[in-house]
């Protein structure tokens, strides 16, 4: 069975180094990018399965990755969860296909919905 890839993007090497040993452990390929620029050329490259997108970064918000991300034929099918310090707490958003979920030390939210996301995306 092949592992399903995610894309971590995040300007916070810390975060990076925490969800990329969860997700690894709970047996997710990862690859993951500080910067903007960096998740544009590996989301093409590595053709995740789902990138994990933050908002706030300094070279290149995560509003612009996901659109530039969505002009490009290789990348606008690839399903993004966004993950912010702009919620606080347990305030999350979902609008549509859109899921923004509030940074926190527990994981355990943000790989519930990695799954729920990539289950869904199976069955189509």
């Amino acid at each position: 069975m092949n592992k399903k890839k995610i894309l971590l993007v995040d300007d916070e090497k810390d975060t990076l180094m925490v969800l990329e040993k969860q997700l690894t452990m709970d047996g997710y390929a990862v690859v993951t990018a500080d910067s903007g620029t960096r998740a544009l050329s590996l989301a093409k490259s590595e053709q995740p399965d789902l990138i994990v997108l933050d908002i706030k970064m300094p070279d290149m918000d995560g509003g612009e990755v996901a659109f530039r991300l969505t002009e490009s034929p290789i990348t606008k099918d690839i399903p993004i969860v966004y993950s912010t310090c702009l919620l606080s707490g347990n305030e999350n958003y979902k609008s549509g296909e859109k899921i923004m979920l509030a940074k926190s030390k527990d994981s355990k939210e943000l790989i519930a919905v990695i799954g729920k996301v990539l289950a869904e995306r199976s069955k189509k």
